[in-house]
Order: structure tokens, then C-alpha cells, then sequence
């Protein structure tokens, strides 16, 4: 589960800076202050870290700039997708920061450091394969909401709860623990306490989108019914804020979420109306989710429609919605080669042949057939080299299916 989350970037992050003419550190502090701005996030780094090293300086003052320091290089890693930044932020917090903020001497300070550092520690959790750096960021987040409660800073015991729901949320996925799960659901929930749609329009959207997802993935993991309804309603909650004029792509993004929520709830209800509902929902996603605008993601929707229209050509029996489910797949097949993202692609021809096994037996097409299983074996030889024995053993029976019904239809 990748569970979305608001990351602003540059100057809207930072801690509140004071502004001393006096002090040796504003020529740094303010060329700091030009390069976030131009998204010259190592250089905004380099000079926040001259600032705090100026003689002299008071270490409230110093804290305030290595902070700063740090959130420019959180910005930098996830521009580049470079893990050894965060690495190196995460050491900038506990060997350099921590020292600067005594809990003692400044809980709220040494609250926001906890926090701060919980979600580097987050974000680099998600990067690697283990589960450390996600339960050191349960540990860093337990440790700021000690310090920041909700009477005493609201907004800022919301973010912690927000981030701490988000990291639940990854390592209940990652570990298949619905416990954590609900544990994620409940941080997102309280959250929301303070989070509205009035006051804080679109960090309320954010969490709301984040609790969707982890309720999305309870209701798939328990085939519950109320679980992926509630996953639609909050869904729909968000588009109030994220719409399609003011954020084209996160708008089609939620309507593809809430397209697998309805085909999920379709399948659970053993109802075709949410599957027809899932169809116009990711269609209405590729809208704005365009194969040249986002590509990968245009890929994945296609898919998703073509997952829909699958399950609901065979629901109704009927040939026609089928053979549009191929069209999906092909399309997505399209963005997915074996070069550029072999594992998407090994597991869409899958779908396409299974669909097309489907739409042979129906219309009675050997040639139909034939086409599945060209399909499965290119899967299968995929499976088989890529050692992934799970899938190899289902590509296997499917392959047997299609086999099956050529047979059946030339004999």
C-alpha cells in the first residue's frame, strides 16, 4: 500500500524563522531562503547548516536553522528518490538536533524534532525491503505525542497523529496485520479531530484520503462489506477538495481508489451494479490520467478497468463486455513491457489470458483460445526465470484452463 500523503514542499515546511539584522547568520538564512525557493534543496541545506554554525549562536536559533537544514534534505531525498539522504537526515536529527532540544529543558522543541524525525524514518521505511526504520518511526512519533497533546497544540498533535497512521499503515500492509491496521484507521480518525474541512481544507483531504486507503485495504484483507463502503464514502468525502479543475491527477487518482473499492464491494456483495459503478469510475479516471501525461499511471488504470470489465463481462455473460476487458489490458500491455516494468507486465498478460480463456469459451473461438495461451506461456516462462514459484504454479493451472478449452472446442 502505497497510502498517499500531503508532503509540502520548500519554505511552507519550514520552522518559523526569527529575523535578527544583528545576527552573523541572515546573509546565510536569506540565500537559504532563495534556493528552497528554486527547489535547490542541497545548496538550502549547505546554507542553513553556515547559518546554525555561526559563533556565537543562540541554540534556539541553531536548532531552528539545522531543522530547517534537515526538511531541505527530507525535500532533496524525495526529489531524487535518494535513500542515502535520508540516511543522512536522520543522522542530521539524532546526532545534531536531539542534542540541541533536551526534553527537560524544551518538550515542545524536542517534541517537534521526534516528529520531524518519525517521518524521515517513515519515508525511508518505505523504501527498504525490512521493517526497522518503520518501527523506529512508531517509536520517534509515541515519543513526540508524549510532549504534544491535543489541548495544548492541536494542529500539531493532528500531524503527528496523521504521519504516525501513515506508518502504521505501511507496516500493517507489509506484515499482513490487520490489528496494525486498525491501529492506522484509529491515528487517521483522531487526526480528523482537529483536521476539518473548514479550517484545514487540505490537510483534512490528505487524511481522509489516507484513512480511505487503509479502510480499502481492511475491507479487501477481510471481504467486509461495511469496511469497503465506508472506503467509498470517505473517498467520495475527499473529491469535495481535491477536484478535478483544482488537482486533475490526485482527483483521477481517488476515483481510481474508488473504482477497486466498488469492484472490490462487487465481488463481496456477488452484485453487478458496484462493478458497472467501479467501470465508470476508473473511465472518468482516464480522463485526466492520460498515457501522455502519466503514463505508468494511465497503465494501471487501464488495468484496473480491464479487472472490472473482466469480472463483469462474466458476471452478465456477456461477450461483448469481455472483449472490451481485452482492449484494457492491451492497453495497458502498451506502457507495460517486459523491459520497462516486467512484473506489471507478467501479471497483466496473465489477466489477458485468463480473459481471453474466458471470452474463447464463451463464443466458442479455438483461435481465441490459441491467443490465451500464447499469452500464459510467455507468462509462465517469465515466472519460471524470475524464480517467483507462486505465481509460476498459477500461471501453470490457468495455462491448463486455457488448454482445456481448446481442446474442448476442437474436439
Amino acid at each position: 500500500m502505497h497510502i498517499p500523503d500531503e508532503h509540502p514542499q520548500g519554505p511552507t515546511r519550514r520552522v518559523p524563522l526569527t529575523d535578527e539584522p544583528e545576527c552573523a547568520a541572515v546573509t546565510c538564512l536569506r540565500q537559504a531562503e532563495s534556493a528552497a525557493a528554486k527547489q535547490q534543496y542541497r545548496r538550502a541545506a549547505d546554507l542553513f547548516a553556515q547559518a546554525a554554525a555561526t559563533p556565537g549562536l543562540d541554540v534556539v536559533l541553531q536548532w531552528r536553522y539545522e531543522i530547517n537544514r534537515a526538511l531541505m534534505l527530507e525535500d532533496l531525498s524525495r526529489d531524487q528518490g535518494d535513500s542515502a539522504v535520508l540516511e543522512e537526515t536522520i543522522e542530521l536529527y539524532q546526532t545534531k538536533i536531539l542534542p540541541l532540544t533536551p526534553k527537560a529543558e524544551r518538550p515542545t522543541d524536542w517534541a517537534t524534532t521526534q516528529s520531524h524525525l518519525g517521518r524521515a524514518l517513515g519515508l525511508l521505511g518505505q523504501h527498504q525491503t525490512g521493517t526497522a526504520r518503520l518501527e523506529q518511526a512508531l517509536v520517534a512519533f509515541d515519543s513526540a505525542l508524549s510532549e504534544r497533546s491535543r489541548e495544548h497544540a492541536p494542529l500539531d498533535w493532528a500531524t503527528t497523529q496523521n504521519d504516525l497512521g501513515h506508518v502504521l499503515g505501511v507496516l500493517g500492509q507489509r506484515r499482513g496485520d490487520d490489528e496494525l491496521l486498525e491501529r492506522a484507521a484509529k491515528a487517521f480518525e483522531q487526526a480528523l479531530l482537529e483536521r476539518t474541512p473548514d479550517t484545514t481544507p487540505q490537510a483534512w483531504a490528505s487524511t481522509q484520503n489516507n484513512l480511505a486507503t487503509v479502510l480499502l485495504t481492511l475491507g479487501q484483507r477481510k471481504k467486509d462489506a461495511a469496511l469497503l463502503t465506508k472506503a467509498i464514502d470517505a473517498y467520495k468525502r475527499v473529491l469535495h477538495i481535491w477536484t478535478r479543475d483544482t488537482v486533475p491527477l490526485q482527483w483521477a487518482k481517488v476515483l481510481d481508489n474508488i473504482g477497486t473499492a466498488l469492484r472490490m464491494l462487487g465481488e463481496v456483495q456477488d452484485a453487478s451494479r458496484p462493478i458497472e459503478q467501479s467501470v465508470a469510475a476508473y473511465q472518468n479516471a482516464l480522463a485526466e490520467r492520460t498515457r501522455e501525461r502519466t503514463p505508468q499511471d494511465w497503465a494501471m488504470t487501464q488495468n484496473n478497468l480491464g479487472a472490472a470489465l473482466h469480472k463483469l463481462g462474466e458476471r452478465l455473460d456477456d461477450p461483448s463486455i469481455l472483449a472490451q476487458a481485452l482492449e484494457a489490458y492491451e492497453c495497458a500491455l502498451e506502457e507495460w513491457t517486459p523491459e520497462r516494468a516486467s512484473m506489471a507486465w507478467a501479471m497483466t498478460k496473465a489477466n489477458l489470458g485468463v480473459a481471453r480463456r474466458v471470452l474463447a469459451k464463451r463464443v466458442k473461438a479455438p483461435e481465441i483460445a490459441r491467443l490465451a495461451m500464447a499469452d500464459l506461456e510467455a507468462v509462465l516462462d517469465f515466472f519460471r526465470h524470475a524464480s517467483h514459484a507462486h505465481y509460476y504454479e498459477l500461471a501453470e493451472e490457468q495455462l491448463n484452463k486455457a488448454q482445456w478449452v481448446l481442446e474442448a472446442l476442437e474436439s
